[in-house]
């Protein structure tokens, strides 16, 4: 395996310029804040910028925890990449990184200043300290099975022969700009507003959403129908409307709807 690392300061636009970097150089795989990344997809690991605080993101990052670095050094035994770019601020910490996952020494370390103009590298880290926002380089539906309640935003960025990559901005919980909490009562009201475009049901008896530590909730609902109707698809038509209303008005994703049939009314 050839093995690769970008090296930069933290907000400096690694993240932004890794994939290209990675095509230019034929690189398969990308090591970024503890996610191993191949093509479109994340193959493995926990992002950092999912801790609540920057110690532990640190951790993550260098993958200190041996459960991640267990995981993640057997999905690159399964996946088996040609060549790995890993990400990281210093010679060191890429070093570590290397060493904790096992990988060969580096055929070549890349500096952010020899592939990022200084403007770009102030624009990025004008857009960390100013707006809290970091860059993961994959596109949101790889990003939200991580970061479910997390508001993201895809960004294409245009490359050279005419080539689009598509990244993800997000803003984490540790950013300095703060935290947002939506409440249950709000999941509670969404559910009920959607019901009431589904004529087959004539009461709402009672909603719960539970949270789990990943962000993602279940959704227990207690409904009655009118009768005659196709239960098995009128609870399919609910779970897909709940789920889609969810997820496009708070970015939470409903892992389960489970919907319980009271009575139906003739």
């Amino acid at each position: 395996m050839r093995t690769y690392a970008l090296v930069g300061k933290s907000g400096t636009g690694k993240s932004y310029q890794c994939l290209a970097l990675a095509r230019e150089h034929k690189i398969d795989s990308i090591i970024d804040d503890g996610l191993l990344i191949s093509g479109n997809r994340i193959l493995a690991g926990k992002s950092a910028k999912h801790e609540t605080n920057k110690i532990s993101s640190v951790k993550r990052a260098i993958f200190a925890y041996d459960e991640h670095t267990e995981e993640v050094t057997q999905a690159l035994e399964n996946h088996n990449p040609d060549s790995i770019l890993i990400l990281g601020t210093s010679d060191r910490m890429v070093e570590k990184i290397a060493g904790r996952l096992g990988l060969p020494p580096f055929e070549k370390i890349f500096y952010i200043e020899d592939i990022s103009s200084p403007e770009e590298i102030e624009i990025a880290t004008n857009m960390r300290n100013r707006q809290g926002k970091h860059i993961i380089p994959a596109p949101v539906p790889e990003v939200k099975k991580q970061f479910s309640g997390y508001f993201l935003k895809s960004l294409i960025i245009h490359g050279k022969k005419g080539q689009c990559i598509e990244d993800t901005i997000i803003r984490p919980t540790y950013s300095y700009l703060g935290k947002f909490r939506i409440a249950p009562r709000v999941i509670s009201d969404i559910c009920r507003l959607e019901l009431k475009k589904i004529p087959e049901i004539t009461n709402i008896s009672k909603i719960i959403s539970i949270p789990d530590s990943n962000g993602y909730i279940d959704i227990s609902i207690d409904i009655s129908l009118e009768y005659p109707c196709d239960i098995p698809l009128t609870s399919q038509k609910i779970q897909t409307l709940l789920s889609d209303a969810i997820e496009g008005s708070t970015s939470i994703i409903a892992k389960n709807v489970n919907i319980n049939i009271k009575s139906l009314s003739v």
